[in-house]
């Protein structure tokens, strides 16, 4: 008897649910941090400011009691210049100090006036500000930013530029980061043939295995590439057991259906363990689920969009959070359709779909082409809208939307 179809939501649950966290980690130095995924909590053992200091270039100055908020000219002496990365002498009442922007705020002083309000005198040694001044103007805190025991980047956060730099900035040099997960990847049918190649009738050239490569190159994985194998079940089960003992996960495109040349499915089936391959959504509805040696088990549909799209919905989640991130599902935001869904149909439809932005909501529009062999309209979309099962829909009516561009990070 065939496999009764899964939601998507169970799919979904299904593979997040037996995906492990790699437990192996290395230290990197900053530099070689960018995109990993941080594998502890990291806490500052300083403050950051450490001292207090100048937000701007201008005078720092020892406001004495009577003179704060007076109206009026006031005058100070000026004794001292602090430029940044040096200290400064205390400042005794009614003295100023010529201070740069990031230098300490010397003892004694109490605020800082810009330079654009106030004015030297002839000498040098002196200045004159008209407006009242209130005390601490102008002052960055020790610990305005960071204080001392504070957790500054958190465990499974993918590292930006601005975590790199935070962590910088309090002194460490290296961080403890997931090692990458390996993922061994190839391809089946023999109607594929090598961009390049001539094409003789009934071939057509293989897209799957450079959109696989690219996206699991922007999710940081190393690959074990063994590219296109014939289409048989005794070259897929080699295939299978040359990548089981050195991978994490081993993801395919085709052979998942049910066809006599479909040998995929079979071959995961002899080796190990498949626990579900038909998904109530529609593109990608063959989608393999399973377990290989010590390799979770990921095989995708044939159908260039088909295997795009259930890549992005269930293989991406499923691999960042085996990497270790925190936040491993798919965003998504409503945005209102600007088509009419007159039909309902029993599957999920993740529909190809351009976002206009110019309104309030954003509005989506449908690729007229919707089959699952047309590549072009994942170049043209911006993301996918939701259309869950069973519902009719009018123009105006909201529905989830999940951006491409941050499925493809």
């Amino acid at each position: 008897m065939p496999q009764p179809l899964l939601s998507t939501d169970q799919a979904l649950a299904t593979l997040t649910n037996a995906a492990k966290v790699i437990s192996t980690t290395e230290s990197l130095e900053l530099d070689e941090a960018l995109g990993r995924v941080l594998s502890a909590d990291i806490q500052s053992n300083i403050n950051v400011p450490g001292f207090d200091n100048s937000a701007m270039d201008g005078y720092a100055i020892h406001l004495q009691e009577e003179q704060i908020n007076k109206p009026g000219a006031l005058s100070f002496t000026i004794t001292g210049r602090i430029p940044a990365g040096m200290t400064g002498a205390e400042l005794q009442p009614g003295c100023a100090a010529r201070i740069f922007t990031g230098a300490p705020i010397p003892q004694g002083a109490n605020t800082v006036i810009m330079q654009e309000e106030c004015e030297v005198s002839e000498e040098g040694n002196s200045i004159e500000t008209w407006r009242p001044l209130s005390l601490n103007e102008n002052i960055r805190p020790m610990g305005n930013d960071i204080q001392s025991g504070d957790t500054i980047l958190a465990k499974g956060i993918t590292l930006k530029a601005q975590d790199i730099a935070l962590a910088a900035s309090v002194g460490i040099s290296t961080l403890a980061v997931f090692k990458k997960i390996k993922v061994g990847i190839f391809f089946t049918g023999d109607e594929l043939v090598k961009p390049g190649d001539e094409l003789r009738p009934g071939q057509i050239y293989d897209s799957n295995r450079y959109a696989l490569v690219a996206m699991l190159n922007n999710l940081g994985c190393d690959i074990i590439n063994l590219q296109h194998i014939k289409d048989t079940l005794d070259d897929t089960i080699s295939a299978l057991n040359s990548l089981q003992n050195q991978c994490d996960l081993i993801i395919t495109t085709g052979g998942v259906s049910v066809g006599e040349e479909d040998h995929v499915k079979p071959a995961v089936e002899q080796l190990g363990q498949l626990n579900l391959w038909r998904i109530k959504m529609k593109p990608g509805k063959p989608l393999a689920f399973g377990q290989i040696g010590q390799s979770a088990f990921i095989g995708l549909p044939g159908n260039p969009v088909s295997a795009m799209v259930t890549f992005l919905l269930f293989a991406r989640p499923f691999i960042k959070k085996t990497q270790g991130c925190a936040n491993y599902l798919n965003t998504h935001f409503k945005v209102a359709v600007d088509f009419d869904w007159h039909r309902p149909k029993p599957r999920r439809e993740f529909v190809r779909v351009k976002l206009d932005q110019s309104t309030l909501p954003a509005t989506v529009n449908q690729y007229p082409k919707q089959g699952s062999d047309v590549l072009s309209s994942m170049v043209w979309a911006d993301g996918f809208a939701e259309i869950p099962e069973d519902t009719v829909l009018k123009s105006g009516e909201l529905v989830n939307f999940y951006p491409l561009n941050t499925m493809m990070l």
